[in-house]
């Protein structure tokens, strides 16, 4: 049995004229194993030079990959200038991405944890095993990871929204920064939050980048600032997944059962550090 299953996101981008292997949930599924917790990450991998990279990268650091049915090849996307910020326009794989998890339910049902980031979540296919997961408000982790090159299509994001609300009130921790309320909800993070606690969500992180994050429950919640390093920011690809997987790691040592601040505050602790390295790849503090 695995520990813990990653659903979602494995990609490639190309940004100035290299290939860099990413994507939130193949982040989160490597940043797992530098924690010493053993994942299994499902993603749509094709079997071209793109999913060639994956599966190498994968194989690398030790992550088993089951990759499902890609009829549009694997997600690539291209990071395109657009004023001062870059902008990433995705290929076909990755506008139609779609996890098929059709005959996987037995392996949701014997992992530990199932964490979900950057899933197709405007489709009811892409819900339905989610939603029938049992046990969900002990085992199941959300980060939506909402990019609006996703969210493109006729009333995707509403369905993506409707979707995430659905999912969320049956989770035991979801993860949610500034800039996913806002393009999803077109509201603060702290209202999403109230209307998922409400709902039944365990837990609500929100990460709020330099700022540092709060995890809201029905009790109160709690703050963790960003540790300050001697060591330069290089970039933050990677920072909010590294978190997720640090809260993860908590919660499989059962940390989280005396309260989320020692999670949060040693999840902000790994997110500084990653901060500190070029890429994608979780860094531990030192």
């Amino acid at each position: 049995m695995n520990d813990v299953v990653v659903i979602g996101d494995a990609l490639v981008d190309e940004v100035g004229g290299a290939s860099i292997v990413g994507g939130a949930a193949l982040n989160v599924a490597v940043g797992l194993l530098r924690l010493g917790v053993p994942s299994l990450l499902i993603a749509m991998v094709g079997d071209d030079p793109a999913g060639t990279l994956v599966r190498e990268h994968c194989a690398a650091h030790g992550v088993e990959l089951l990759a499902t049915a890609a009829p549009h090849g694997t997600a690539v996307a291209s990071a395109v200038r657009d004023g001062d910020t870059m902008r990433y326009d995705f290929n076909a794989a990755g506008t139609r991405r779609f996890v098929d998890l059709t005959g996987l339910e037995p392996v949701l049902e014997a992992a530990r944890l199932v964490v979900v980031s950057c899933l197709a979540l405007e489709h009811d296919a892409q819900l339905a095993p989610l939603l029938a997961l049992s046990r969900s408000r002990e085992r199941l982790l959300i980060d939506p990871n909402a990019r609006p090159g996703y969210l493109q299509a006729e009333g995707a994001r509403e369905r993506f929204a409707a979707g995430l609300d659905r999912l969320a009130a049956r989770a035991l921790l979801v993860k949610l920064s500034d800039e996913d309320a806002e393009l999803v909800y077109g509201e603060d993070a702290s209202e999403t939050a109230s209307r998922w606690l409400g709902a039944g969500a365990g837990a609500v992180a929100i990460t709020r980048g330099p700022d540092g994050a709060r995890i809201a429950t029905a009790h109160g919640w709690v703050d963790a600032l960003v540790p300050q390093l001697a060591a330069p920011v290089i970039d933050t690809i990677g920072a909010g997944d590294s978190v997720l997987a640090s809260l993860t790691a908590s919660v499989t040592l059962g940390e989280h059962a005396d309260g989320w601040a020692a999670p949060l505050e040693r999840a902000m602790a790994v997110g500084a550090a990653t901060t500190r390295a070029a890429g994608g790849l979780l860094q531990l503090p030192g």
